[in-house]
């Protein structure tokens, strides 16, 4: 494993992999981190970062946010925008190819196009984020393969720095202060791109996009479009208003946002975006829930940058009444 140091020969590196995996009929699968990576730190995504993005996507892309940061916090900044622009656009497609592993690898979401819900894949009390990875790449498609993982922690052994040295991860690149890998016989290629930041991320993505379209044929879209305004009828629809009398509701519809967290009998748990639909806030249950919940975005504590919002504080169990 040695590093190198040319933003190009980074680029080289990854749309070289990129071409192998094409040839397999297979589709890439990107690893970023979020903060000083992707984002600048603590903001929340951009209509550019999100057009280019959702463009990844729809030519087949794979892509995963790989961050320590909590789901409540990467909802804010990441998944409620995206949402919501998949949702003007009337299509959830990309949403299926755009994963998230939370908290250092300790919680992992893959999107459920059935609820229009991000599902819970995994959770446990102590992980890493490379470990996430690897749990992750077990419950995609055969046909979807590890492309690069970028960071710019790989200093730190509890940020990025536990993907060094790992057979699973081929192709590393460094997108913050440069360091020097030491060899290992993992095969593993580590490179410290010379363009730092968000601005190369960004870059490396338009790249692959570009590269990946031009290598076709894309993903079929069609198996997994859906609008995403479709509305159950008023009474499978939980309100605050009828909530004693709502048994086994399909939908909820509350007056803010957040998202609903739901979980089953066999504790699978669902979080579902919270889309503003006239004057109400929508979303979609999955089927057999046990309960719910909700987090909420639109109070001071989220505006005023402090805290991401705020739970409940108390669950709801429509299927006993």
């Amino acid at each position: 494993m040695v590093a190198q140091v040319s933003a190009d020969h980074a680029a080289e590196v990854v749309l070289g992999a990129l071409g192998e995996i094409r040839v397999q009929h297979a589709f890439p699968l990107l690893s970023m981190d979020l903060d000083d990576t992707f984002l600048p730190f603590g903001k929340p995504i951009g209509f550019r970062e999100l057009d280019l993005l959702i463009a990844y996507a729809g030519a087949g892309g794979h892509f995963v946010f790989n961050t320590l940061a909590p789901k409540e916090w990467f909802y804010l900044r990441v998944v409620e925008p995206l949402v919501r622009a998949c949702h003007s656009r009337h299509d959830a497609s990309p949403l299926s190819r755009v994963h998230w592993i939370v908290s250092g690898g300790r919680e992992i979401f893959t999107f459920d196009p059935a609820s229009q819900s991000y599902r819970r894949i995994f959770a446990a009390s102590s992980g890493s984020k490379a470990d996430g990875l690897s749990q992750l790449r077990s419950q995609l498609d055969p046909n979807v393969s590890l492309l690069a993982l970028y960071g710019d922690r790989f200093d730190d052994p509890q940020n990025d720095g536990n993907a060094l040295g790992r057979a699973d991860i081929p192709i590393v690149i460094n997108l913050g202060a440069d360091q020097r890998a030491g060899r290992s016989d993992a095969g593993q290629v580590f490179v410290n791109s010379a363009e730092k930041g968000p601005s190369a991320a960004l870059r490396h993505l338009v790249t692959v996009t570009e590269q990946l379209r031009a290598l076709g044929p894309q993903a079929a879209r069609g198996r997994e479009r859906a609008l995403m305004n479709d509305r159950t009828s008023a009474d499978k629809t939980w309100r605050f208003e009828t909530a004693q009398t709502c048994r086994n509701p399909r939908a909820v519809e509350v007056h803010g946002p957040g998202f609903v967290w739901s979980w089953t009998p066999r504790f699978t748990s669902y979080l579902g975006a919270l889309v503003r639909s006239g004057e109400v806030y929508y979303a979609r249950l999955p089927e057999d829930i046990t309960g719910f919940t909700f987090f909420w975005t639109g109070g001071p504590d989220a505006a005023s940058g402090t805290e991401p919002g705020h739970w409940e504080g108390r669950d709801f169990y429509p299927g006993l009444i």
